[in-house]
């Protein structure tokens, strides 16, 4: 027979067991923050690509995800040479594994961007975009560079399904694009002293096969995550000129309105009101791209 204290010790000792198992089953299922980010500004010489400032947005990405309680060790950089394409896709099957669901992910890219020749025929337009990495070049060469290194729209958005599939619906994937993707027939200098172009109005253009499928292949669909991009897929996007030198424009107004708390849907109207307020160079037109999904009245983190 179980004495008085004894039946009250056991009662005691289960009632720490579910506590503990409740605060271990807690922090298991706690939201888990992990980032991205990839800042281009030096690339090589021969690439034909020129100097912008998507080196400077990395630094200031970085801070603006640490002030909003990202932790540093779970924010991976990935800076000028050490951005090249395959160190790009490591670190998105790196952060595959680290994911779990519920978990929050950001990904940013500043660096150049261009159209390239769509190869398996899913765009009506015929070009895909493309986020160009440091060991991309900006002009086909048979035999030398024929897009390999390029991140095309299509290959990306296979990147971030994986990443949506490991946070599941309870999680958030969040994409910032500050390059430029248009295949816009505007042409110009890509740098001046008042002016910087992320990208150029040049597509990559990569001859067809011939046995080319003449059916148009489906097109990959957002995959449940949130973008936003710097300009319209027509537009080129310019860098602003702040107090303190060049930056990324949308990352410039992210860092002024990203805050934790704040709904997709509200961030996206203060970047839009942050656009209004930055002077354009030579009134050339610069619009916020914003895809949301489902996921407009969610916060951010």
């Amino acid at each position: 027979m179980v004495s008085r204290k004894g039946k009250y010790l056991c009662i005691l000792f289960s009632a720490v067991v579910l506590c503990v198992l409740s605060l271990t089953e807690t922090a298991a299922c706690a939201q888990a923050m992990h980032a991205l980010v990839v800042g281009i500004g030096n690339y090589p010489e021969n690439s034909g690509w020129s100097r912008i400032s998507g080196d400077k947005d990395a630094g200031l990405v970085k801070s603006m995800l640490a002030h909003n309680g990202f932790p540093e060790q779970d924010i991976i950089v990935l800076k000028d040479a050490d951005a090249k394409k395959a160190a790009i896709r490591d670190a998105f099957a790196e952060l595959a594994v680290l994911l779990r669901k519920g978990d929050v992910v950001y990904v940013h890219f500043s660096g150049h961007g261009q159209q390239v020749t769509d190869i398996d025929g899913d765009e009506d337009d015929g070009l895909d975009e493309a986020f160009v990495p440091y060991d991309a070049a900006k002009s086909y060469v048979r035999g030398v560079y024929e897009g390999e290194n390029h991140i095309v729209d299509d290959e990306l958005n296979k990147w971030l399904a994986i990443l949506q599939k490991a946070v599941g619906n309870s999680g958030l994937v969040f994409v910032s694009m500050d390059s430029c993707h248009s295949g816009d027939v505007t042409r110009g200098e890509d740098v001046t002293e008042d002016l910087r172009m992320r990208g150029t109005g040049d597509v990559f253009e990569i001859p067809l096969p011939e046995n080319r499928p003449s059916t148009k292949a489906r097109r990959e669909e957002n995959g449940g995550w949130v973008c936003l991009s710097a300009c319209k897929s027509y537009q080129n996007n310019y860098e602003f000129r702040s107090e303190d030198g060049f930056c990324g424009r949308l990352t410039w107004a992210l860092c002024r309105t990203l805050e934790q708390g704040i709904t997709v849907s509200g961030l996206v109207d203060a970047v839009r009101k942050e656009y209004e307020v930055m002077p354009v160079p030579r009134g050339l037109p610069q619009n916020l791209d914003a895809e949301v999904a489902d996921k407009g009245s969610r916060r951010l983190f």
